[in-house]
């Protein structure tokens, strides 16, 4: 038999172990014509070797590996293979059930070691769908190259994350033999990742596996583990909602009924999120995580922001983007930030919220946390000490810092460790040490909260509005930072009438121009007639170039 026939076409069949050459095959099919249905999942992708080099026992040539999960045979010639954007059409080979195939490198679009998105096509339906990367290998010296990836459960094919592994066999693969991996896993729960309306009339909701059906009384496109869902139109500013009843995948998975409320989401401000409470010290196996909360009156997607911490030299670090895919956050809703949620969720059994992706590691001393836009805008920072924790803890490991109001500042004062009562964390919902402010009489008022103090005449300027009971009021006015020290005054002794507008331009007492971040207006007013006295801390936000 030529050798490169044979490696090419060779077939094996996995119970019997019947190898077929190519010239048989051929006249085995000679007189073959009938026409077939290919169902999804009848032909799986089971082994892909996408970087062969450095060899360690097969020959250096890419390959992909096929079987026949049907009970019937399948003329291949019936099917394309998808490999990124290129397509490949098998000969008119009859693939035998439960039997393996195998196509070599002379014979497909090469494969990208970077990883790519292989397909099983067949009048224009997917078959089968494997997204490969180099983690899908379980350690740096196999993703080095010259190891196959390997399909574990060939019963859930759909389920990418756990199911492919690098192959243990002492060539580096088994191209057309059984995966030495083969068995079958413990199924995970089909769970909601994430949704968000894709535009007026559409909404995507992504879960963690690919999805086969849905139940909703609206119509939908199905594509992987996404389902875009055709919606009533929404109008700006409106909360909708919409029933999922059912949601089925490739294996027998539960699914509880989910509302979701939705709406057009905004692109996040400065101070319309804000760090609500975080974990820099968790146990030897756990993980940090970061709560944050929509202090908006809007929708807001989170997969427009990142986290980043800052350096010693206060600089800005790599950002941890928050969501590959667009993350609704209604107003006044939680969720918390974690790269393990299996952990967080066995750790802290009441968390509920979770967003699983990387975030910056947080050191247990002290820490500058910020949460950013992609053009780095400033949405929020928290520079944390340890002490802030509760000063009479023993041991401040899996206790978590919150906010005691999420939208005052981020000082020493506003933050505590989270109550016993809740097991010292409160992931995902409102924190146990929460203190909404009371209602009060203000009489001082910030006409914009965000300034730009670079002279271009947009918003230079922070202007002030008071409007006073009666007369003889003084006031002091000082600019405090994150950390609640005073930068700057910008009235000592001033001597107000009863309404009015002070204007301060963000030059500070040595000429130079506030740099960018959150500050807070400490106002005291004193009436020299009635010995009346009121104190206000008003928040704003200073835009500009990040040094």
């Amino acid at each position: 038999m030529n050798k490169l026939n044979f490696q090419v076409f060779k077939l094996k069949n996995k119970r019997k172990g019947l190898t077929i050459s190519f010239f048989v095959y051929i006249l085995f099919m000679g007189n073959l014509t009938f026409s077939q249905s290919i169902n999804a999942y009848d032909l799986l992708i089971t082994e892909i070797m996408s970087d062969p080099s450095p060899v360690v026992g097969l020959s250096e040539d890419e390959f992909i590996e096929i079987y026949n999960n049907s009970s019937a045979p399948i003329i291949l010639s019936k099917t394309t293979i998808q490999i990124g954007s290129r397509l490949f059409i098998p000969d008119s080979f009859l693939l035998e059930p439960d039997s393996f195939i195998v196509f070599w490198d002379d014979k497909i679009p090469t494969l990208k070691n970077n990883g790519d998105s292989l397909k099983i096509l067949h009048e224009n339906k997917v078959i089968h769908r494997v997204d490969y990367t180099p983690s899908m290998h379980d350690s740096d010296f196999k993703r080095n190259g010259g190891w196959s990836i390997e399909l574990i459960d060939f019963k859930k094919p759909c389920l990418i994350n756990g199911n492919w592994n690098s192959s243990i066999n002492s060539s580096g693969g088994s191209p057309g033999k059984p995966n030495d991996l083969e068995k079958e896993l413990t199924a995970p729960q089909l769970e909601l990742n994430s949704y968000c309306p894709k535009n007026d009339s559409q909404l995507s909701v992504v879960f963690n596996v690919p999805i086969e059906s849905l139940e909703s009384i609206y119509e939908y496109n199905l594509q992987f583990n996404k389902a875009i869902i055709n919606i009533p139109k929404l109008d700006s500013g409106s909360i909708d909602s919409i029933l999922i009843t059912h949601a089925g995948t490739c294996y027998e998975a539960p699914f509880q009924e989910i509302n979701l409320k939705y709406g057009l989401p905004l692109n996040p401000d400065s101070g319309n999120i804000v760090i609500n409470e975080i974990l820099f010290n968790p146990d030897e196996n756990g993980h940090d995580f970061i709560e944050v909360l929509n202090a908006s009156d809007k929708p807001l997607d989170l997969s427009k922001l990142s986290f980043c911490k800052r350096n010693e030299n206060n600089l800005l670090e790599s950002p941890f983007k928050l969501s590959d895919s667009p993350f609704l956050l209604l107003p006044n809703e939680y969720c918390v930030v974690c790269p393990d949620k299996k952990w967080l969720s066995n750790t802290f059994p009441k968390a509920i919220n979770i967003l699983e992706s990387s975030i910056p590691s947080m050191n247990n001393d002290a820490g500058k946390v910020v949460l950013l836009t992609h053009s780095a805008k400033i949405i929020d920072e928290v520079n944390y000490l340890e002490n802030w924790h509760y000063s009479e803890l023993t041991n401040n490991e899996n206790v978590s810092l919150e906010k005691l109001n999420p939208t005052s500042l981020n000082i020493s004062s506003n933050w505590s460790s989270a109550s016993s009562s809740e097991n010292y964390a409160t992931p995902g919902y409102e924190n146990s040490n929460f203190i909404a402010l009371e209602t009060t009489i203000n009489y001082f008022k910030i006409a914009n909260s965000i300034i730009t103090p670079n002279a271009d005449g947009y918003k230079d300027q922070l202007i002030i509005h008071y409007r006073l009971p009666n007369v003889h009021w003084t006031a002091k006015i000082n600019v405090i930072n994150y950390f609640g020290t005073t930068i700057h005054t910008i009235g000592g002794n001033m001597l107000l009438g009863k309404n009015g507008t002070i204007h301060w331009s963000g030059i500070l007492q040595d000429k130079t121009i506030i740099n960018p971040g959150i500050y807070a207006l400490e106002i005291h007013a004193y009436n020299l007639k009635t010995q009346e006295k009121t104190q206000e801390k008003r928040t704003f936000y200073v835009n500009g170039t990040l040094k």
